[in-house]
């Protein structure tokens, strides 16, 4: 079972954490720190399963699958090994017919987590990573924050000699749930303190501290975790564990027995890029937003004298628009907030947009439970005919606009409207419900002043092409491309803005001519949807059977032919921030384009990209780290180097120096083979 986790809530709508709904239910929790181990706990869960019979989960992070990296592929690199110092029970420990819930629980608590024990006991899912003849100061960490804790002791300037000399055991934890027993006590024997870091809330700590509290008290070391020995709270459960953080916590636990100037210049150096960039503040923002031609920029407006609630999805981002929508739900509830709050003011009625991916998912069970209570709300059931907010994939069922239609009749809802920007293209045989309406998209707001003032519940199906999806098709002739264009004349334009207010499309740009601040049409991003064009403008002009003219060939630039770039050293790794705006292909196009340089060049190379809601049509960067022969598993922090990328919502993003440090030490030393 693979469970998503947004720690820093990148591009969800709440931070999450999936460890103790795994434990609750009894499901042991593997947590990689890279793509590669996401494929060798992969192998790592199913033998465990087949072993114990038990569900398997494993964490799966942003920092993680937002990645892209060099791997070692090779089905002989794992040797799963069985346990042979766990008595296997007589009937095995898989389910079985009949099978009564006692007895499913008793072989479930007696026999199944202590043989997903066994097997990581057995194939050293935790093992130690870095050790010293004499420890002193233990560190335990799993997944994405055991790689900050490589970038914190690297921040510091502590390597593997210095770390011996400190006295600095390293534990790695690669089932943090159920915490094998007998792997903790071998690490934290010998060990005057243990600091446990890990992300959110805490779940190596309390076991660790439960599996060392009987211990013998001559070996049994301190524990500190989330709070210190005084009560101050040192690695925070909310937001997201940072290298720096961490290199501040441990430099306090290492300062009462180690003195060093390094680290302490270090810690200065850490504290003053940090304050630095907090002091570093700029009013521009640029906020995610809908593509060119979304069919959102229409399908999202509401009437005057309305508000609406939104949903999952693309559509989401209306919230930090001025179209007066108001909280959110998640993922099948939308407009379900109404039902409570419709007894209790006087507001008589409310939209919702509803996706039609959320609603083949879940969504539709909100409509019923809005027809059952028989609140006033018209569904705006936003049919783009794509999975758009993920990628465009194809909808998980067969779905269409007559589908929904009987659908919702079913459920109860008697108005029905349809509107589309090509009201005339469902053919004569369509099998819509009865008494089902159909509009062009220039009388949509007429259509939802009439559904506000129906008694129930209503739906309005908004059916328009993805205009992403609209891009991609043309290029692969899959969809009709119209052979015109629209451009505003310089001259007549002045500089309203109209044209902006009734299209909401991001393809309309702001042009400063000698008349002042006037409005052009982004021809590169346009996709054509030509609402702007109802703007009340006379300086729109529409060009038919041309297309804007290509680039000349650099052959023909009016300037010498750059130089060869002077390769850069492969002696340490180092890293390549490729900067761009959400939409372009940044992320998609660069990370290729890279992976098969270094793959050429026989190099190893890691990629972090920085997908998702907030970094939408804004700037970001997507670092890849590029490892001279060194092994694919790579700290995603550790290969921010050369350049470190700073996001903070609204400001844009910033570019600061970051120092090269020791690369020597290898992240994944211990790895079996």
């Amino acid at each position: 079972m693979l469970a998503g986790d947004d720690p820093a809530c990148k591009s969800s709508t709440v931070p999450s954490q999936s460890e103790h709904a795994l434990m609750d239910v009894h499901i042991p929790v593997l947590n990689p720190i890279n793509v590669q181990e996401i494929l060798d706990f992969g192998i790592m869960g199913w033998a465990m399963s087949r072993y114990s019979g038990c569900w398997v989960g494993m964490k799966c992070i942003t920092d993680n699958v937002d990645t892209s990296a060099a791997v070692d592929l090779d089905p002989a690199r794992l040797a799963v090994a069985m346990p042979d110092d766990f008595e296997m029970p007589e009937s095995g420990l898989h389910i079985r017919w009949p099978d009564p819930p006692l007895e499913q629980e008793h072989r479930l608590q007696r026999y199944k987590i202590y043989a997903a024990l066994a097997f990581a006991r057995a194939n050293h899912l935790n093992r130690v990573t870095i050790d010293t003849e004499k420890p002193r100061l233990g560190i335990v960490s799993t997944g994405k924050a055991y790689l900050d804790i490589l970038q914190a002791l690297d921040d510091l300037g502590i390597d593997q000699a210095e770390a011996e000399r400190i006295g600095i055991r390293l534990f790695k934890v690669g089932m943090p749930w159920p915490l094998e027993r007998d792997a903790a006590r071998a690490f934290a024997e010998g060990l005057e303190e243990v600091v446990v870091i890990e992300e959110k809330r805490a779940v190596i700590e309390n076991q660790l501290k439960e599996q060392l509290y009987n211990w013998r008290p001559d070996v049994r070391p301190r524990v500190v975790g989330k709070f210190d020995e005084d009560g101050n709270w040192v690695l925070p459960s909310a937001g997201e564990l940072t290298p720096a953080r961490i290199a501040r916590v441990l430099a306090e636990r290492i300062r009462p027995f180690y003195n060093s100037q390094t680290i302490a210049q270090r810690l200065r150096f850490l504290e003053e890029k940090e304050r630095a960039l907090e002091e570093r503040k700029t009013s521009i923002q640029r906020i995610p937003y809908f593509c060119s031609g979304c069919p959102h920029n229409t399908s999202t407006r509401v009437p005057e004298g309305s508000r609406a609630m939104a949903g999952i999805g693309c559509h989401y981002m209306v919230t930090w628009m001025d179209r007066r929508t108001e909280t959110f739900t998640h993922m099948g509830a939308e407009g379900v907030p109404w039902i409570g709050q419709a007894p209790f003011t006087d507001e008589e009625h409310v939209f919702v947009n509803l996706g039609d991916g959320t609603y083949f998912h879940s969504g539709i069970l909100a409509i019923r439970a809005a027809v059952a209570a028989g609140v006033n709300i018209t569904y705006k059931i936003l049919y783009n005919d794509a999975v758009a907010m993920t990628g465009g994939q194809p909808m998980d069922g067969p779905l269409d606009v007559a589908m929904i239609s009987q659908q919702v009749r079913a459920e109860g809802v008697e108005r029905i409207a349809v509107v589309s920007d090509e009201p005339d293209k469902y053919p004569a045989g369509a099998k819509f419900a009865d008494h089902v309406t159909f509009h062009h998209r220039d009388d949509f707001d007429a259509v939802q002043v009439e559904m506000r003032n129906a008694k129930g519940v209503s739906v309005l199906i908004y059916d328009q092409t993805c205009a992403a999806e609209k891009r991609r098709r043309r290029k692969r002739g899959l969809f009709p491309d119209p052979p015109k264009r629209a451009f505003i004349n310089e001259l007549v334009c002045e500089g309203c803005g109209d044209c902006g207010v009734a299209s909401n499309c991001v393809s309309i740009t702001p042009v400063q001519t000698e008349l002042g601040r006037k409005r052009a049409v982004d021809q590169s991003s346009c996709n054509k949807d030509f609402t702007c064009v109802d703007g009340f403008c006379p300086s729109f002009v529409t060009v038919h059977g041309a297309e804007p003219r290509r680039m000349r060939s650099l052959q023909d630039a009016p300037f010498e032919a750059l130089p060869d770039p002077v390769p850069a050293s492969s002696a340490e790794p180092y890293s390549i921030v490729t900067t761009g705006i959400g939409g372009t292909g940044v992320y998609r196009r660069r990370h290729p384009v890279h992976g098969r340089a270094y793959g050429r060049q026989g190099r190893n190379r890691l990629g972090h990209g920085r997908p998702g809601a907030k970094e939408r049509r804004r700037l970001f960067a997507h670092p890849h780290r590029r490892e001279p022969g060194a092994p694919a598993c790579g700290a995603h922090r550790r290969r921010r180097r050369g350049l470190a990328f700073r996001r903070r919502h609204g400001d844009g993003g910033q570019l600061r120096d970051a120092r090269q440090t020791d690369a020597g030490r290898d992240p994944c030393r211990g790895q079996r083979p």
